[in-house]
């Protein structure tokens, strides 16, 4: 990852722009950049955030865009995407090194990884595989969906963790309708255990939502739906096959042993309220 962003990072990420830009409901477009606000889901942090494309900036100039922008709107997170990759790693690096000047800023980093693995078997989806999955609709799966979502991504301390639960199911429905319904679910017969989802604007395909349910974690479910997104990402045409993954956890190994690779990253400041 030495440089700045390469072609496959900005274009997979314009992709996820596309789509939050019809997830959310408003997004305004300033001089530094996009503000994405979803008063409908006001407990949500990565449906409320600063996108910063302006170059340059201090951390200082920054954390008062933030300020302003979610601020004003009455949010008291802060949620703040740099969309340059070089500059993100740049804002990133300056606020840890100083960060008694930015208390209670932590800064996150995400990888985009693209499938360079072969082609798949389309009987991955289907129950044909040692591991079987099948292929659902979001609605089938919403009890699971809920559990992981509360385990999950609810983060810890929240003062309404079920109306955020509801919030990020809501937001789960949106993205659906944006790029597609596609939830993988193992194992195909029996109690959906693992979920992924397949997002796709007709050309690039995504993975996304990665979960099991604890008590099912280590038995090659996981594993299982990630291959089964993939092989039905290629069956349909999408190229490029990507995801993307926390690069302070665990999941990214799994998915580089897979045969993901990664092209660049995006950098987030985050304030909780």
């Amino acid at each position: 990852m030495e440089g700045s962003a390469t072609p496959d990072r900005d274009e997979l990420l314009a992709f996820e722009l596309a789509l939050d830009e019809k997830v959310c409901d408003e997004v305004h477009r300033q001089s530094w950049g996009r503000l994405f606000l979803t008063p409908t889901a006001p407990l949500i942090w990565d449906a409320n955030w600063v996108g910063i494309e302006e170059v340059g900036l201090s951390v200082a100039q920054i954390v008062a865009i933030a300020d302003d922008a979610l601020g004003g709107e009455g949010f008291g997170h802060r949620t703040v995407c740099l969309l340059d990759q070089a500059d993100g790693r740049r804002v990133g690096e300056e606020v840890e090194s100083e960060a008694a000047q930015w208390p209670r800023w932590e800064v996150e980093r995400t990888r985009y990884m693209v499938w360079r693995g072969d082609a798949l078997d389309p009987s991955l989806v289907g129950g044909n595989a040692e591991v079987g999955v099948r292929e659902v609709p979001l609605a089938e799966i919403e009890g699971l969906r809920r559990t992981l979502i509360a385990s999950e991504a609810v983060p810890s301390g929240v003062p309404e963790p079920q109306a955020t639960v509801d919030q990020l199911f809501e937001i789960d429905r949106r993205y659906g309708g944006a790029g597609g319904d596609r939830w993988f679910t193992a194992p195909a017969a029996g109690e959906s255990l693992s979920c992924c989802r397949l997002l796709s604007d007709g050309r690039i395909g995504q993975v996304e939502d990665v979960g099991t349910r604890q008590d099912a974690r280590e038995r090659g479910y996981g594993k299982a739906i990630v291959l089964a997104a993939v092989a039905a990402a290629q069956a349909d045409g999408n190229a490029p096959i990507f995801l993307t993954a926390e690069a302070a956890d665990w999941p990214q190994l799994m998915y580089a042993n897979l045969g993901f690779e990664t092209v660049g990253d995006l950098t987030i400041l985050r304030r909780r309220p």
